[in-house]
């Protein structure tokens, strides 16, 4: 019943993703949501509550009734995660859903429908993608270990060098560490029980260890349906990450430091960008000594067009200075990146 319902939420999702016409809009916690996430959450409730309707509801797009609490079982569900790649039309997104009993996952389903990848586990039986068996890679060093997630925070808090792979949605970071198609991620911020509590039984079963911040095994059942952090990766690697992230966490749990303290555990909007945190476009001319080198006549008289904050209007910039020179074969316009120079790593970090 789980499978052909999560796959049928799927198809939903990709109606909406082809048609391209959702609206979005952010909530109040800033977050975005969109036409699709309702239509797809209004969809698995009505089919799941209908299959199960003795079960617990509680999704990121309905009000938390609370009867997770009274219930024996616990339909946990996160119609999109990873709405913002959905809104940027990028891969990153998936349908996920939890059976939830006594606080632990006994079922899962985390599905990618643009990719057809179809995660699935249940308690003790093991995980799978499309119906072959997961597991953990055997990746034992943080240094050269492949991670889920994005670069310039690891820089900024001093971990060794990495390689990175970055998508939005929490879920899909976590399978891809189930299947060894990364060797771990780590979430510094906040994440609610319908991120998570699918991915954490996948990945679990596929032979990764899966905590909190503090080191603290995943639960379902308390008061908040918000937890601190994910930790996700295969058990040795996992105890190498942890102890790096344990002084933070300890320092603000202590109350030796704030969280204000350690603002850089946020994640902002450039973390989620490859490009450069700001683009520099300077487009400059003048005369020549040979028109096939780049020595100016007179640097003095070298003329500043001005700076872009994108290539295109820096072209239009350059077209039209390039166009008032067509009778001197000397005269020549450049766009230099000034932003590569300045951050040749593309990381957004000087020096």
């Amino acid at each position: 019943m789980l499978r052909k319902v999560v796959r049928g939420a799927g198809e939903l999702c990709l109606e909406h993703f082809h048609r391209n016409n959702s609206k979005s809009w952010n909530k109040n916690n800033n977050s975005p949501v969109t036409e699709a996430d309702l239509a797809v959450n209004d969809y698995l409730e009505a089919e799941l509550m209908a299959a199960r309707p003795d079960y617990g509801w509680l999704s990121e797009e309905t009000a938390d009734d609370s009867s997770r609490h009274d219930r024996a079982r616990t339909f946990v569900v996160d119609p999109i995660d990873g709405t913002r790649a959905f809104i940027d039309r990028k891969p990153g997104f998936a349908v996920s859903v939890a059976v939830i009993e006594a606080g632990q996952a006994i079922a899962g389903v985390v599905f990618n429908p643009l990719k057809d990848e179809f995660y699935e586990a249940s308690l003790g039986g093991g995980a799978r993608l499309n119906g072959a068996p997961l597991g953990v890679s055997d990746c034992t060093a943080e240094g050269g270990c492949v991670m889920v997630g994005y670069p310039r925070k690891f820089q900024r808090m001093g971990f060794p060098d990495m390689q990175y792979k970055i998508t939005n949605s929490m879920a899909y970071r976590m399978v891809m560490v189930a299947g060894g198609a990364a060797d771990a991620t780590v979430s510094f911020t906040p994440k609610s029980d319908w991120d998570v509590a699918a991915a954490s039984l996948i990945a679990a079963e596929a032979g990764a260890k899966v905590t909190n911040l503090h080191g603290d095994a995943m639960r379902f059942d308390g008061e908040s349906t918000t937890g601190m952090g994910v930790i996700c990766a295969s058990p040795p690697l996992h105890a190498l990450l942890l102890e790096r992230v344990r002084p933070i966490i300890d320092d603000i749990a202590s109350g030796r430091a704030s969280v204000k303290d350690f603002r850089y555990l946020g994640t902002t909007m450039s973390d989620r960008d490859n490009a450069p945190i700001q683009l520099l476009h300077l487009v400059i001319g003048g005369e020549l000594i040979d028109p096939n080198k780049t020595t100016f006549k007179n640097l003095s008289d070298v003329e500043f067009i001005g700076a872009y904050a994108n290539y295109a209007d820096a072209h239009d910039a350059w077209k039209s200075a390039a166009q008032r020179t067509v009778d001197n074969a000397h005269a020549r316009y450049f766009i230099l990146h000034a932003h590569e120079l300045i951050d040749p790593d593309k990381d957004g970090i000087i020096g």
